[in-house]
């Protein structure tokens, strides 16, 4: 496996993203179900994004440096600037930590997968990104059958083991705020 698409600008870990993996397994989590449909077409109109058809929508993504992109990661600004500065990882900038970044700390309590970017970019300085890479690998492997899974995953696809103790809560609660949020955001578009 080439891993290497599972490193992101911004510290995420790509391998655990929740779209990522219902793409690649089949398995979806309430994360992945909150992003199809009309909400997604509700959070894009909200950012102000044009997306062309239902295909554009769909759950396919290989990780943030890849040329497969989810569209909500296709339209990240964080990537978008780090693209365009050529930088690997946002450490790499001379703005870091710049004001898109510290920004989302806003939605940090809703999606506390976000959390750790800071973290995670500091290890990845400091210990490279390769090594951040394997560590990550571990933690996000099913302890008893070793399967790939989730941020917000709550049992392994395979084996059936309780993951709830090694992953993020993405609770109704959390879901209805940021429907909320998508909802009031798109009527300020209006």
């Amino acid at each position: 496996m080439n891993n290497r698409n599972y490193d992101s600008y911004c510290g995420l870990y790509c391998g655990a993203c929740d779209i990522l993996t219902a793409y690649k397994t089949g398995h979806k989590t309430r994360f992945s179900y909150f992003w199809s449909g009309t909400l997604l077409k509700r959070f894009l109109r909200a950012q102000g994004v044009d997306f062309q058809d239902d295909e554009s929508l769909e759950l396919k993504c290989n990780g943030c440096k890849s040329d497969s992109l989810f569209i909500n990661c296709k339209t990240c600004e964080i990537r978008k600037c780090a693209v365009g500065k050529k930088v690997d990882h946002c450490t790499d900038c001379t703005e870091y930590p710049c004001s898109t970044l510290v920004g989302r700390k806003k939605i940090e309590g809703l999606l506390p997968h976000i959390k750790s970017t800071h973290s995670n970019l500091d290890a990845i300085k400091s210990k490279g990104v390769d090594w951040w890479l394997s560590e990550q690998e571990k933690q996000w492997q099913c302890p008893e059958c070793r399967t790939s899974f989730g941020w917000y995953t709550t049992t392994c696809g395979t084996c059936g083991k309780d993951l709830r103790k090694s992953t993020f809560t993405f609770t109704f609660l959390q879901s209805a705020l940021l429907k909320l949020g998508l909802r009031l955001a798109s009527l300020k578009k209006s």
